[in-house]
C-alpha cells in the first residue's frame, strides 16, 4: 500500500505539475520537489502510526513527482536533437542509481541505525538537492515562463492532447513501461517465490538485474534513438515485443523456470524503461519549448496507467482462478500462468493505438527529428 498510494499521487500530480512547469518554469519547480519530498521524508521519519506513514509516501510522491519531467524540461531548453536524446537517458540513467542506493546502502543504515535516524538522512538529502539547484540552477527560460498565464498553459495543453504526436508519445509510454514496472512494483516478487519457488535473496537479486537493465540500457537507447524517426520507432515496437516473448518462455517452461530464463526475461522487461524515455524525444520534436512541461505531464501518466491497469487484472484474475480453493493456491505457478497473460492484451491495446497515431503523425505532420 505505500508503495502503490506513492506512484498513484505520482501519477496523478503530473498534468498539474506540468501546468506549473510552464508557468514558472523548472527551477523553481524543482525546488518546490526537493522540498515536498524532504517533508515527505521527515514526516516518514517521525511516523509512529501506518496513517501517518502513508502521508509521509503521499508527499515523497508528491515531490518525485516534481522532478523528472523538470528534469525534462530542463534537458530541452538547453540542448536539441540527438544530444538532447542522449543526454535524457544518460539522466533518467542517474535517477537508477537512486534506486541502488534505497536497496543496498540505504538498508544498511536502516537495519544499523534505525527507522528514524534512515529516513532523517534521506530528508538531508532533500534538502541538499533543493539547495543545489535554487543557487546554481540557473535558467533562462523561468523568466520566459513568468510571463505566461496559467489559462494559455492549460489552453495549449488542450490543443496539445488532440494532436495525434503527443497521443503518439502517450502510447508509446503507455505500451513500453508498463510491462516492466508491473513486475518490479507488485507481481515480481510474488511471482518468483511463491510461483516459481525460489528463496526472496534470489528474487530481489533478480529485481536488481532489472534495475541494472534500466541503467545500463538508457545510453544505447539514445544513440539509438539518435539516428532518427524510424529507429526509435523501431525500438518502440521492439522493446515489448521481446518482453512479451520472454514472458511466453518463461509461462510454458514445464516445472520451475531456470535460473538463466528468469534472468534474461527480467533483462528484456528492463528494455521497457528506456524505451519509454523515447516518447519525450516525440513531444520535443512536435511540441513547442514553452508547452513541454504539461505534455510531457500527460505523456508519463500512460505507462503509470497501464501499469495500474496491468496489476488490477493480474489480481483479479489470481481471485477468480483460485475462487473456492485454498488460500496456499492463489500464488501457484498455475494460477500465475493463466492470470499474467492477461496483461499482454494491455500491451496490444496500447501498440495498436501507436502505430494508429504514428502513421497519422506521418501523414498530418511529418517526421521531424
Amino acid at each position: 500500500m505505500l508503495a502503490v498510494l506513492q506512484l498513484v499521487v505520482y501519477a496523478a500530480m503530473q498534468i498539474p505539475v506540468g501546468i506549473l512547469l510552464d508557468r514558472f518554469g523548472p527551477k523553481r519547480v524543482l525546488v518546490y520537489g526537493a522540498t515536498i519530498m524532504a517533508l515527505g521524508q521527515l514526516t516518514l521519519a517521525l511516523s509512529e502510526t501506518f496513517e501517518i506513514a502513508v502521508l509521509g509516501r503521499m508527499l515523497v510522491g508528491m515531490g518525485d513527482a516534481f522532478t523528472f519531467i523538470s528534469m525534462i524540461r530542463m534537458v530541452n531548453g538547453y540542448l536539441s536533437g540527438p544530444k538532447a536524446s542522449k543526454v535524457q537517458q544518460w539522466l533518467a540513467t542517474l535517477g537508477q542509481l537512486g534506486q541502488i542506493a534505497s536497496a543496498f546502502p540505504f538498508v544498511w543504515l536502516l537495519d544499523g541505525s534505525g527507522w528514524t535516524p534512515a529516513f532523517l538522512s534521506a530528508a538531508a538529502l532533500s534538502v541538499f538537492g533543493g539547495a543545489l539547484v535554487f543557487l546554481f540552477g540557473g535558467y533562462t527560460e523561468d523568466a520566459k515562463a513568468s510571463t505566461t498565464s496559467f489559462g494559455s498553459v492549460i489552453q495549449g495543453l488542450k490543443a496539445n492532447i488532440r494532436r495525434s504526436s503527443i497521443r503518439m508519445a502517450f502510447w508509446t509510454h503507455f505500451t513500453t513501461q508498463s510491462s516492466g514496472t508491473m513486475f518490479a512494483l507488485l507481481w515480481g516478487i510474488p511471482f518468483l517465490t511463491l510461483g516459481q519457488g525460489y528463496p526472496r535473496d534470489t528474487a530481489s537479486a533478480l529485481l536488481a538485474l532489472f534495475v541494472a537493465t534500466n541503467a545500463c540500457m538508457g545510453p544505447v537507447f539514445g544513440a539509438i534513438a539518435a539516428r532518427g524517426f524510424k529507429w526509435r520507432a523501431r525500438v518502440i515496437v521492439a522493446a515489448p515485443l521481446v518482453g512479451a516473448t520472454l514472458w511466453i518462455f518463461t509461462l510454458t517452461w514445464q516445472g520451475q523456470a531456470p535460473l538463466w530464463l528468469l534472468a534474461s526475461m527480467v533483462v528484456g522487461l528492463g528494455f521497457g524503461g528506456p524505451a519509454s524515455m523515447l516518447a519525450f524525444d516525440y513531444t520535443r520534436a512536435y511540441a513547442s519549448k514553452q508547452q513541454l512541461g504539461s505534455v510531457n505531464g500527460f505523456v508519463n501518466i500512460g505507462g503509470f496507467l497501464a501499469s495500474f491497469v496491468m496489476m488490477a487484472l493480474i489480481g483479479l484474475a489470481l481471485d477468480a482462478f483460485s475462487a473456492g480453493g485454498q488460500p496456499s493456491a492463489l500464488y501457484s505457478l498455475a494460477n500465475f500462468r493463466l492470470a499474467i497473460p492477461i496483461h499482454f492484451l494491455v500491451t496490444a491495446f496500447g501498440m495498436y493505438f501507436y502505430v494508429r497515431e504514428l502513421k497519422a503523425t506521418v501523414r498530418t505532420e511529418g517526421v521531424r527529428e
